[in-house]
């Protein structure tokens, strides 16, 4: 056989070669997107029962908040939680946009980072039942009122209540420095990940590893 034969053989066989991995790549990666896919539809369930529950809480203080308006303490329990409920709702919300907006075009350690700031989500609802502790007493509060038509106020104590405000009011720079603390930038930091996993759980921990990995590997 002569030279140029066997060139051409070669370079038809590295020809085919190629093709085969592009193609086993090819397949590979719509593999993993068809997995990315169902993965995002069930957490975009998940987001819109989310959004759809807390506007519904939502609309049911806001009328809670209009029928005791006259009533401070009702109206300001009202108000608090509303507030809570919307910072909740403006999360779920920013979830489902974000998800919205993955290109799965792009590489798929860009379209998973999406996925997995929106599955660290919980970290969100952690930070505010943290954040809404030093106010618990409105819980109590509207819900009482609302569905027994109890109102408790007028039986506390008026020196615990001061106590109380006095109390959490010292509270607040502790706390707000507390959850700053608690980001996946502070990994790293045994109590932090301790407490991350402890309160959200072995997936959105795995997801703060993820996204603080990503992070490290781009700088």
């Amino acid at each position: 056989m002569e030279t140029n034969e066997l060139k051409e053989l070669f370079a038809a066989y590295d020809a085919k070669l190629d093709r085969a991995l592009q193609l086993n790549e090819s397949s590979l990666k719509k593999i993993k997107l068809d997995r990315i896919h169902k993965q995002t539809r069930w957490i975009s369930v998940l987001r819109s029962i989310e959004v759809v529950s807390f506007s519904i809480l939502a609309v049911i203080l806001g009328s809670f908040i209009a029928d005791n308006w006259a009533v401070a303490h009702l109206a300001v329990s009202g108000v608090i939680l509303h507030v809570f409920t919307l910072i909740a709702l403006a999360g779920s919300i920013g979830q489902l946009v974000l998800l919205q907006q993955i290109d799965y075009a792009k590489p798929i350690v860009e379209i998973r980072k999406k996925i997995e700031l929106v599955n660290s989500h919980a970290l969100l609802f952690l930070k505010l039942v943290f954040l809404s502790a030093p106010i618990w007493w409105a819980y109590p509060v509207v819900a009482l009122n609302y569905f027994f038509n109890i109102d408790i106020y007028p039986h506390i104590d008026p020196d615990f209540v001061v106590k109380y405000v006095a109390v959490n009011a010292l509270l607040v720079f502790p706390l707000l420095w507390f959850l700053s603390k608690l980001t996946y930038k502070n990994l790293h930091i045994k109590w932090v990940r301790k407490t991350i996993g402890f309160f959200t759980g072995t997936k959105t921990k795995k997801s703060l590893e993820f996204l603080n990995e990503i992070e490290e590997f781009e700088k």
